[in-house]
C-alpha cells in the first residue's frame, strides 16, 4: 500500500513538473518583445469634436479588457508655444504650484500669471483636466493668487516664497 502511494505522490510531481515546463515555453512562444511583462498602460488623450468641445477618451486596459469613457473636460484656453521676450514668470509663486507642476504647466504652454489670471472656468476645467488634478486650480485659487501677482502685488505665500521658506519653490 505504501509502495503504490509513493508511486502515485511520484506521478503528480512529474506531472506537475511537466506542466509547469510546457506552460511556461508555450508561454514564452505566444509572448513577443517582452510584451507580457510589461504592465497595462492606462492613458488619456484630449480630442476635439465637430462641435468645437473638447473630449477625453480615458482609456483604462486591464488584462483582456478595454473601457472607454468620454467626458467634457472644457475648453482650451491660450496656450502659449515659448514664454514671452521678459521670460517666464515663476509661477512657484502660486500656492500649490511647486516644480514638477510648474514645469507640466510649462510643458502645456502656460508661462504667465496672466494666463492663469485670465481662465475662464471651462478653460480652468481644461487645463485641471490636462495636468490630472481635476479641481485643484479652483480649490487652491490659483486664478485669483494669479490675478495679485499679474498686478505686480504679492500674496502671503509669494512673499514666504521670496523669503526662501518654502521648500519646495526657487527664489524668484
Amino acid at each position: 500500500m505504501l509502495e503504490i502511494a509513493s508511486q502515485i505522490i511520484l506521478c503528480l510531481i512529474l506531472a506537475t513538473l511537466i506542466g509547469g515546463i510546457i506552460g511556461y515555453l508555450l508561454g514564452k512562444a505566444t509572448c513577443g518583445d517582452d510584451q507580457c511583462h510589461e504592465a497595462p498602460k492606462a492613458t488619456h488623450e484630449l480630442h476635439i469634436d465637430n462641435q468645437n468641445k473638447v473630449k477625453a477618451t480615458a482609456l483604462m486596459t486591464t488584462d483582456d479588457t478595454t473601457d472607454e469613457t468620454n467626458f467634457i473636460v472644457g475648453t482650451q484656453p491660450l496656450l502659449l508655444t515659448e514664454a514671452r521676450k521678459a521670460g517666464k514668470d515663476n509661477l512657484q509663486l502660486i500656492k500649490g504650484v511647486g516644480n514638477v507642476l510648474e514645469q507640466l504647466l510649462n510643458e502645456t504652454g502656460i508661462y504667465h500669471f496672466d494666463q492663469i489670471a485670465n481662465l475662464s472656468e471651462e478653460e480652468a476645467t481644461w487645463l485641471d483636466n490636462s495636468l490630472s488634478f481635476p479641481g485643484r486650480i479652483k480649490r487652491e485659487n490659483w486664478i485669483g493668487q494669479a490675478k495679485e501677482l499679474a498686478e505686480g502685488k504679492s500674496t502671503e505665500f509669494s512673499e514666504r516664497v521670496e523669503k526662501g521658506e518654502v521648500a519646495t519653490s526657487k527664489k524668484s
